[in-house]
């Protein structure tokens, strides 16, 4: 009879330490290989831009074409938006001689209305001064404005007594 062991699996067991001197190697390595990568990347971007706008044998840059067809485009745009603004200017003077055409008709219509709806206010509003009680209206709010002013002086004047007696206190608590 022999004796078996269960052999464990050391995947899911990771006892490193910060300690360690393994893992800090580790990290020191990843830092290492980021800054070789960032390295690399500049070296192969700064390659392709310099193929890019180097002058080639026959004097003229590769990237020249790219520039000229992106300028033809940006023509093209230019004059169709050009064209676009020429066709909506159009249709705005259009649309204003309508609705001026249309205003003119509105004015046209309103303006009677408006004349015989003056002339009805000024007749009826006469009848309607007229019926005003004026004195009426004055004597009321002098009353008001009386009895205004009287409660104003009564709060004021309880106000400054209180204010006095305040004083009063003070200067006996100072000794004055």
């Amino acid at each position: 009879m022999g004796t078996t062991t269960k052999a464990e699996p050391t995947v899911g067991k990771n006892r490193a330490r910060e300690s360690d001197p393994e893992t800090e190697l580790d990290e020191e390595r990843e830092q290492q290989y980021d800054l070789l990568t960032a390295a690399l990347i500049g070296a192969a971007v700064g390659a392709g831009i310099t193929l890019l706008l180097r002058r080639g044998p026959s004097g003229s840059r590769p990237v020249g074409p790219l520039v000229r067809y992106a300028g033809r485009g940006a023509a093209l745009a230019g004059l169709a938006g050009l064209e676009g603004a020429k066709w909506a200017g159009g249709r705005g003077i259009e649309g204003a001689r309508w609705a001026g055409g249309r205003a003119v008709e509105g004015a046209r219509w309103a303006a009677p209305r408006a004349k015989r709806g003056l002339r009805t206010a000024v007749e009826r509003g006469e009848e309607l001064i007229d019926r005003i009680p004026v004195d009426d209206v004055v004597e009321q709010v002098r009353d008001y404005v009386d009895t205004a002013r009287d409660a104003i002086n009564d709060v004021v004047k309880d106000e400054l007594n209180d204010l006095r007696k305040a004083v009063r206190r003070q200067r006996k608590r100072i000794g004055i």
